[in-house]
């Protein structure tokens, strides 16, 4: 039967073991489920195993295809199963060509670890018995190596391939394996028994078989030579017994050793010993095994190479000591009987930092309760374990046996120890010693009672260094604050204002001048006045019991033609929190400018030459007005001024009826009437220009927008006398949401005008050349709903039948 007709029989088989498990293998076709079958889920060696069941049946491929694809079997899943099947039988090929064809390498012997025995999470072991997952981890493998020199004293057996190379006067190779009967067979020679031999042994006994045919091999000057070398080598069927975590008769490479097997079988189980474990060769102990010398002492010398039938027993364990703590292994560990705390605190790798190591807590069953025991460590070399015995490493407490702490006016602040008595002046010193700005007068020491309150000492520092009063003895965990000079006073500066290049703040200093501030603020201004500088000068009475009247002192100093302060007051010394003032100049005017714009004969920046130039003025200077020039739409264009903390704006109503401000970021467009300024020069309208501002003359403009709730808004042409509302019917009329009666036009000078509303009538705003006609929107407003609805009529209807109660009675 084809491979491929197999896997219609593994179907079968699939179907019966993990869709219905409790159907027997004798169960019918007609019982089985193929819709449910998940082949992801089998591993390599299940699908093994139904190969080789499926190839004793007799049913022909057709036959399973058929019965499958009618029971619904999941075509993805037999697909999957192919390239399962597929994928197996090329490593089975690759194997099989590996034992026919290796030459130079040993055959390594496959075996199969239990899948039961893998770790699901390497990283946490699946108990706290110490050295129980070693053998569990998937990247600790103890698989035998079979590429290496043959061992000394390795004994041949059956299944053993000997290499037999001659060279010199004669070459031959010879490849022979170990029969059953122990025995290799050499053409001319006969059978040479080797089994039980080591392969020293056997090597010098088929070199003097061979020396019968090769001559050249005896005397001594030999012309040919030979070496026998091990090359396939036997498997070997080891049993483990006890309390293995998955005992069994395991078939392994001959080279295995003791390790090697307990790996294949999971090691010990959670009751084993992994300290009492026998190697017993016909029925005679040959070796005890206890890891713990691997797992502690990294020592492998226990681990002997395993024959063929050899049994590993492994006891249970006895005697289970659990250490907690502050351990750096803290885990449960197997002791045997002799084995003392000692031993085992070297198990558990010593004391953590951080452990209190002058003794532990032993937590011991009795015959019907519990104990604690506390052993010191001078014990801990006598101190035998009982079974079942929790040691409790406990952690030093946060506390320190030998500190004092200084902080401050010195050099070295922090901690220090306190290892014998220690005095107050020794302590600064081994901080470096005093700074120079450290307040001698008052230390305080802050220092723990009896109770491990916090309590303050003070101290005169100066009448210590005097030895006019005792030094202080120190004691454990003293704090010593000294406090600096600058920590005890106001942060004293001084201050200067006004015509300097660089105003701002300074630090006091003892004598410090007025001119070393000025000269500190990069000097006075151009615009500084030459009149006068003032100091002015807190009055403090600290002794005062009432207060004073007259609270500054104000000190006035002269500057000459060279904006240099003179002789007096360069030296005069200030004090501290002194402030500096430097008046501007009345007559300082630096130049200013304004810019004219748009239909005049000469627009550009122009200097402002008086304090009341007006824009009269500055058209006049700019020669007048073009023919294009559209008066109507003049605007001033000025930069934002603050009052008191308000804009200009904020100061203008933005509703009035003819002059609006508005405000375009940092600036402010004024509208102006140039035609009332051209009439009457100097009036109200004709401002008076500041730097900065722009004049706008604009083009004659023929047009009028509409904006805002319109059907259509559009731009049109300006025809004279025509109406606001005939321009909106231009736009297609108000829409549904406009607010009619708020209309208003916006006209090229900036300025506003708004709807009248007259109760009957509304008078609308004239319309010019270059406006804005803007309708404003009704907000949104959210409809009713149908329970609002419903409450609304229920109150206007009994608010009818209340009237016409009333109406009745009257």
């Amino acid at each position: 039967m084809k491979k491929n007709s197999f896997l219609f029989i593994l179907l079968i088989i699939l179907a019966i073991t993990h869709v219905h498990p409790v159907l027997s293998q004798d169960s019918t076709l007609e019982k089985m489920d193929f819709r449910n079958i998940n082949v992801d889920e089998l591993s390599d060696s299940q699908v093994r195993s139904f190969l080789k069941r499926a190839e004793s049946s007799g049913l022909s491929e057709n036959e399973l295809e058929a019965e499958a694809i009618n029971r619904g079997m999941p075509y993805s899943e037999v697909l999957k199963l192919r390239q399962r099947i597929n994928s197996l039988e090329e490593k089975d090929r690759s194997l099989s060509d590996t034992l026919l064809h290796t030459t130079g390498e040993r055959m390594q012997i496959p075996v199969l670890r239990p899948e039961s025995i893998k770790q699901e999470d390497e990283t946490k072991p699946t108990s706290d018995i110490f050295g129980y997952d070693l053998f569990k981890r998937e990247n600790l493998s103890f698989e035998p190596s079979t590429n290496i020199p043959t061992p000394e004293n390795y004994i041949l057996g059956s299944g053993d391939e000997l290499i037999i190379e001659v060279w010199g006067a004669s070459e031959q190779s010879y490849q022979k394996t170990v029969n059953p009967e122990g025995q290799i067979t050499i053409n001319n020679l006969g059978p040479v028994q080797v089994a039980g031999l080591t392969i020293e042994q056997a090597t010098e006994l088929i070199i003097n078989k061979l020396s019968g045919i090769y001559s050249g091999l005896r005397g001594s000057n030999p012309n040919t030579f030979a070496q026998v070398t091990l090359g396939k080598i036997r498997s070997i069927k080891i049993t483990i017994a006890g309390d293995a975590y998955n005992p069994g008769t395991y078939t392994l490479p001959s080279f295995s050793t003791v390790f090697n097997a307990l790996y294949y079988a999971g090691g010990s189980a959670e009751i084993g010993s992994l300290r009492n474990i026998d190697v017993i060769r016909n029925n005679k102990k040959v070796a005890e095994i206890d890891l713990y010398d691997f797992l502690v002492k990294g020592e492998i010398s226990q681990n002997i190479r395993l024959r063929d039938e050899d049994l590993i027993f492994i006891h249970p364990a006895t005697k289970m000591v659990s250490v907690k703590g502050a351990a750096l292994r803290p885990a449960t560990y197997e002791i045997i009987d002799s084995e003392t705390m000692q031993d085992l605190m070297e198990f558990a790798g010593g004391f953590a930092p951080k452990a209190y190591t002058r003794q532990v807590k032993v937590h011991r069953i009795t015959d019907w309760q519990r104990k604690i025991l506390t052993v010191k460590k001078d014990l801990f070399d006598s101190f035998l374990l009982n079974n079942g015995d929790r040691i409790t490493i406990e952690e030093i407490i946060e506390r320190m046996e030998n500190r004092v702490t200084i902080s401050g006016a010195v050099y070295r602040e922090g901690e220090y120890a306190l290892d014998e008595p220690m005095y107050l002046t020794e302590l600064i010193e081994e901080a470096g010693g005093l700074q120079e700005d450290a307040f001698l007068k008052r230390i305080a020491i802050y220092r723990l009672n009896e109770k491990n309150e916090i309590v303050l000492r003070e101290a005169n520092l100066e009448k210590i260094q005097n030895q006019t009063t005792d030094d202080i003895l120190l004691k454990r965990e003293d704090m010593v604050f000294i406090s600096s000079v600058f920590d005890l006073r106001e942060n004293q500066t001084i201050r200067i204002f006004g015509e300097v290049r660089q105003p701002g703040t300074f630090s006091f200093a003892e004598n410090i001048t007025l001119g070393e501030v000025i000269r500190k603020s990069a000097g006075f201004k151009e615009s500084a006045s030459l009149s006068k500088v003032e100091v002015a000068r807190r009055i403090s009475d600290r002794d005062a019991v009432s207060q004073q009247e007259k609270t500054t002192e104000v000190y006035t100093f002269k500057v000459d033609q060279d904006l240099l302060i003179d002789d007096e007051g360069a030296g005069f010394e200030l004090h501290p929190f002194d402030m500096i003032f430097v008046r501007k100049s009345p007559a300082f005017n630096p130049q200013k400018t304004i810019t004219i714009a748009g239909e005049v004969l000469f627009p550009g920046a122009y200097p402002i030459t008086s304090r009341n130039e007006r824009i009269s003025d500055i058209v006049e200077r700019a020669g007048g007005f073009t023919d294009q020039a559209f008066l109507p739409g003049a605007s001033l264009t000025r930069k934002q001024e603050f009052i008191g903390g308000q804009s200009q704006q904020d100061l203008q109503d933005m509703e009035t009826d003819e002059f609006v401000i508005q405000q375009d970021n940092e600036n402010n467009t004024i509208g102006i009437d140039m035609e009332k300024i051209l009439k009457k020069p100097y009036s109200i309208d004709d401002l008076i220009l500041k730097e900065g501002d722009l004049l706008r003359i604009p083009m004659q403009q023929q047009t009028v927008k509409l904006s805002g709730a319109l059907l259509y808004p559009v731009s049109t042409i300006y025809q004279q006398n025509r109406s606001v509302r005939n321009y909106i019917a231009r736009a297609g009329g108000f829409a549904d949401n406009a607010k009619k009666g708020k209309v208003f036009v916006v006209y090229p000078n900036g300025s506003v005008n708004k709807t009248r509303d007259y109760w009957l009538f509304k008078d609308y705003p004239k319309v010019e050349p270059g406006a804005e006609i803007i309708v404003p929107e009704k907000p949104e407003t959210e409809g009713r709903s149908l329970q609002e609805t419903i409450a609304i009529s229920s109150s206007l209807t009994s608010l009818a039948l209340v009237i016409v109660t009333i109406i009745n009675r009257l």
